[in-house]
């Protein structure tokens, strides 16, 4: 254990930890922080994330027919508080423009109409107008359950989205922007956590080497036993790496306020995902946490095996391309984003693990025991 923890207190170098806080730094600025700082992003997400937060508010995880009336009486509240904003602005009034209908109804093809439709919106910010859109767009949507599955899919897909309307998951008040929100911050969380791994495993085996210090490890029984040591130190390393990053990722997380949709089932008809199985936003947070994990582990063991074959940092660098351009991609994208979508293979997800973890274990096998081998030459 003694020797564990000293490996670990050497990949955790000053210079290692400079490294790594100047990369997670660069990648929360360059890519993460937008996603935190302007959610949502712009005009009518705001407004529909608002209406979508008061209907849960006022009617809970999902909406009845009952509720459905009571948000179409609150958009003609809506639409009455707008007609009488239009009456007391004197260039609506003078260009004929003194209800909503008639706002609404406008001839965008005539310059000076455009402009004060545009003034209404986009210079002044009327809030309440934007509001009237958002509402509209859910009004389209919870009308409309059959749009839900009017894709062309097979048999089975479209056997799946019947039972999802048919045992009322569609209508959770789930919001499409919040699940965009999440997989798009998930994805850069990711790409960092690994590109961290990389980083400290990069000198695992190779300082060593450096130091011409592994013959000399050879010659006792404590030695030869370094190999494992050092890969359990690199593991024990990468999970503190892992787990750091997601601590924090999720403590920054909570200022988007999305905490309130997690007990929702994400295959709503106000959201662009759907999944085979019947998860919650929660459910899914926490299967791609797991997932981040297991392919973290699966990188120790293939960044250990690059650090053990290469003779120094340039060539670790150059092993390292491949696998970054591989992982940070299609990687991400289908094992860390999009999981259990019904536009892919409900068996992928799985099927994918299963192959990684054990090819990566063979590979990393395959290197110990003719590491063994040497120790006896």
């Amino acid at each position: 254990m003694r020797i564990v923890v000293n490996e670990i207190r050497k990949l955790f170098s000053v210079k290692i930890i400079c490294l790594l806080l100047l990369v997670s730094f660069f990648v929360y600025q360059q890519f993460i922080m937008f996603e935190f700082k302007h959610f949502p992003n712009g005009r009518p997400l705001l407004d529909d994330f608002r209406a979508t937060q008061k209907m849960l508010v006022d009617y809970g995880e999902s909406m009845d027919s009952e509720e459905f009336k009571d948000f179409k009486e609150i958009k003609e509240q809506r639409i009455a508080e707008a007609t009488e904003y239009l009456k007391s602005q004197k260039e609506m009034v003078a260009a004929g423009i003194d209800t909503y209908e008639e706002f609404s109804n406008m001839d965008q093809e005539n310059e000076k109409l455009a402009a004060l439709h545009s003034k209404i919106f986009f210079e002044d910010s009327v809030d309440i107008f934007w509001e009237i859109q958002a509402r509209d767009g859910i009004i389209d949507r919870y009308e409309h359950p059959e749009r839900f599955n009017e894709h062309e899919l097979t048999p089975k897909q479209n056997a799946r989205m019947d039972e999802l309307v048919e045992n009322g998951s569609t209508k959770a008040i789930f919001t499409f922007m919040v699940f965009e929100n999440y997989n798009v911050l998930m994805k850069y969380v990711a790409i960092l956590i690994f590109l961290n791994i990389m980083i400290i495993l990069m000198p695992l085996y190779i300082r060593d080497k450096r130091n011409h210090v592994q013959l000399l490890q050879y010659t006792s029984k404590t030695g030869r036993s370094l190999f494992s040591h050092k890969l359990l130190s690199g593991l024990t390393a990468s999970l503190i790496i892992i787990t750091a990053q997601l601590a924090f990722f999720f403590f920054m997380y909570r200022g988007n306020d999305t905490s309130m949709f997690f007990p929702l089932s994400i295959n709503s008809i106000f959201n662009i995902f759907v999944s085979w199985y019947d998860l919650t936003f929660f459910q899914y947070i926490v299967l791609t946490v797991i997932c981040v994990y297991l392919l973290g582990i699966a990188l120790v063991l293939v960044g250990a095996w690059i650090s053990s074959i290469a003779p120094n940092y340039m060539t670790s660098v150059g092993l390292h391309v491949p696998l970054a351009f591989l992982l940070f991609g299609t990687g991400t994208t289908y094992l860390v984003q999009n999981l259990t979508s019904i536009y892919l293979n409900p068996y992928l997800v799985p099927i994918s693990f299963v192959t990684i973890l054990i090819l990566t274990s063979v590979l990393f096998i395959w290197r110990y025991r003719k590491e063994k081998v040497n120790n006896i030459l």
